[in-house]
């Protein structure tokens, strides 16, 4: 319960903050990241994790009319998803939702969804701006390098003016082939690989992108469960205090009512520190971690 519950809590607050990338994407006016990033992003996580915490609280209010050990493992049956495209082993456990097929249609194609939203994440943005601006700087970079050419001359031509021995003395002494440079053409192929350099860090930036989201999103799922391990943990920690304070030392066939009456208030304080003390805040300070890095 407290495992599943974890799995829940983690996933709701993973779509909060994929909510987040929405609104600023609206705020700052950024449809290319609404379209893009937030609805793949967000179908991706519903696709699986959605659908998880769906056949968790399916199988809660489920009724197995076969007995309860019938009812599939969760963890089972997202392997076999990807593994074996959502195949139901009729032989051991029980569909949890549409029968046998229906169960297996819908993984498919939850999956199939999923997958494609990697690909739009990785390849559309960086595509989308790298022809944005080509499209509108490229008549740009012509006329950019002709101004600058034409300011070229006109400020030459000065000071041909103003300093005019000086012009003839570097006329004279001036290799004949640096005479005949293009202005123009350099600068255009100098904003073609800076346009080639920024399509780079470009797809290069939204790889990383994302990579961290898709490894992120089931790590940060995961690491909900470390809820559930410390509280197990500390119950077994718990039934240990139990077994050998008042089990081995109190209960026993040698055992006394002074033992019991002098040793249950040392497990009971054992039990609320670990129990109560450590567990509370070892969970505080594992969901502040979550807040403050996975949000």
């Amino acid at each position: 319960m407290k495992m599943k519950i974890s799995v829940i809590f983690g996933v709701a607050q993973m779509s909060l903050g994929i909510l987040m990338k929405a609104f600023n994407a609206v705020h700052f006016g950024r449809p290319i990241d609404f379209i893009f990033e937030f609805i793949p992003q967000l179908t991706l996580l519903t696709c699986l994790f959605g659908w998880m915490d769906f056949l968790i609280v399916a199988k809660w209010v489920q009724f197995w009319p076969n007995g309860a050990a019938r009812a599939p493992n969760i963890i089972s049956v997202m392997i076999n998803m990807f593994l074996n495209f959502g195949a139901v082993d009729k032989d051991n456990v029980d569909p949890i939702i549409a029968g046998d097929s229906g169960q297996q249609a819908i993984s498919i194609i939850l999956l199939v969804v999923a997958l494609l939203c990697v690909p739009t994440m990785l390849l559309v943005k960086p595509l989308y701006i790298n022809f944005t601006t080509k499209h509108h700087h490229q008549p740009a970079h012509v006329g950019r390098g002709s101004g600058r050419f034409q300011r070229l001359d006109s400020d030459e031509e000065a000071e041909d003016h103003e300093h005019p021995s000086i012009q003839d003395v570097s006329k004279v002494t001036a290799p004949p082939s640096k005479n005949n440079i293009n202005l123009a053409e350099i600068l255009r192929n100098e904003a073609g690989d800076d346009e080639n350099h920024a399509f780079s860090e470009i797809f290069i930036h939204q790889l990383i992108e994302t990579i961290e989201f898709v490894l992120g999103t089931v790590s940060n799922t995961a690491s909900y469960l470390r809820l559930w391990a410390l509280s197990l943990a500390h119950s077994q920690l718990a039934a240990v205090f139990f077994d050998k304070l008042l089990g081995d030392m109190a209960l026993d066939d040698k055992g006394s009512f002074i033992m019991m009456f002098l040793l249950t208030p040392v497990w009971a304080s054992f039990t609320l520190f670990v129990l109560m003390c450590m567990d509370s805040m070892e969970c505080f300070l594992h969901t502040l971690r979550l807040h403050w890095v996975e949000f």
